[in-house]
């Protein structure tokens, strides 16, 4: 009997022992994620088989440590594998400001996951599902804009360090996901006040006519009002589709319909007309009357989802509906990087 006892002490002992041990390396292992911000070997081992959450969308799911640093090791080798000294640019992620610019990708890696995990609940709400299937074809579909499948496969491999599949999940599939999401939102949403406002301001110009360049610089919604709605001189890629095909079939001095964009209607005055090195211009002006967009009606649903933001470097701005830097450092830093970090194609101002 004292043996027996003996033995189950004996395990007893060792369970709590293996408990402390396991429950002590967990913690280190919280510590190194949320307060060190670990990226070891050991770490990437680890979280491959704890998925530690770094972002919590509620009702859209989580984000893992792990696929903000998979998806920024891909932003990284793919600035690393260009030879941009050729155009006199250089990328180096290695000096301190390097690794601050990295850390503001990362940043962006973050929103950009928390974006696809909104979109794909919107979708999903809406019954839209993207199959497997339907992202194999799209591949097919498109194969030929990025040359031929083996040439795509070993750009991926080097430029990303991903597989043919890594590409279809992560690029392809939440693309599909916000294209067909965008087309419900365009079914759903009410155009009719800014349709019956462009409608007001064409009668104006074109029965009444009133100075063009006057009711554009005063009721046109935009940036382009500051100069009386004056585009300057443009070529048909330059501009919208919808506003493209209606310029260059107009006759100097005509004025539109108002014409529905993505991003609201638009009425244009042909100024003039020009072929230039063989290519054909137009100087136009426009009134312009701004619709709720897609991006516009997606931040608006991003209020929805309580969002929270585990690692310590960020956190979720219900405002502009952002994950930010909580370093004030960061903060200055990211603000002045346009200005401070020119010759390095990582950073677009």
């Amino acid at each position: 009997m004292k043996k027996n006892k003996k033995k189950q002490l004996t395990l007893l002992i060792s369970v709590i022992a293996a408990i402390v041990i396991i429950f002590a390396f967990l913690l280190v292992m919280v510590l190194g994620v949320y307060k060190f911000n670990w990226n070891n070997r050991v770490f990437t081992s680890v979280s491959n088989l704890l998925p530690f959450p770094a972002v919590y969308v509620n009702g859209a799911g989580s984000i893992s440590v792990n696929e903000i640093k998979a998806d920024l090791n891909s932003v990284k080798k793919f600035y690393e594998s260009q030879d941009f000294e050729q155009i006199g640019m250089r990328v180096d992620f290695g000096t301190d400001q390097g690794e601050k610019r990295l850390k503001v990708k990362e940043k962006e890696v973050i929103n950009k996951l928390i974006e696809n995990k909104i979109i794909l609940s919107l979708a999903q709400k809406r019954g839209i599902e993207i199959s497997d299937q339907a992202v194999d074809a799209e591949v097919e579909n498109n194969i030929q804009q990025y040359g031929n499948r083996e040439k795509l496969i070993s750009d991926l491999a080097r430029l990303y360090g991903w597989t043919f599949s890594d590409f279809k999940q992560q690029v392809v599939k939440p693309e599909l996901y916000a294209e067909k999401l965008s087309e419900a939102y365009a079914n759903e949403v009410d155009t009719s006040t800014q349709l019956k406002k462009a409608q007001s301001l064409w009668e104006r110009v074109a029965k009444n006519k009133e100075d063009f360049a006057k009711v554009a610089s005063i009721d046109s919604e935009g940036q382009s009002s500051q100069g009386g709605g004056d585009l300057g001189w443009s070529t048909k890629d330059q501009l919208i589709q919808a506003v493209s095909d209606k310029a260059f079939a107009m006759k100097p001095g005509e004025v539109s319909e108002a014409i529905e964009s993505p991003l609201g209607f638009h009425i244009i005055k042909l100024e003039e007309k020009k072929t230039e090195d063989d290519q054909d211009l137009v100087h136009i002006r426009q009134i312009f009357v701004k619709k709720t967009t897609f991006a516009d009606w997606l931040k608006e649903k991003t209020k929805d989802y309580n969002i929270t933001i585990f690692l310590k470097d960020y956190a979720w701005n219900k405002d502009s509906e952002l994950a930010e830097f909580t370093d004030s450092g960061m903060k200055q830093f990211e603000s002045s990087l346009g200005a401070t970090s020119q010759g390095d194609p990582s950073v677009f101002p």
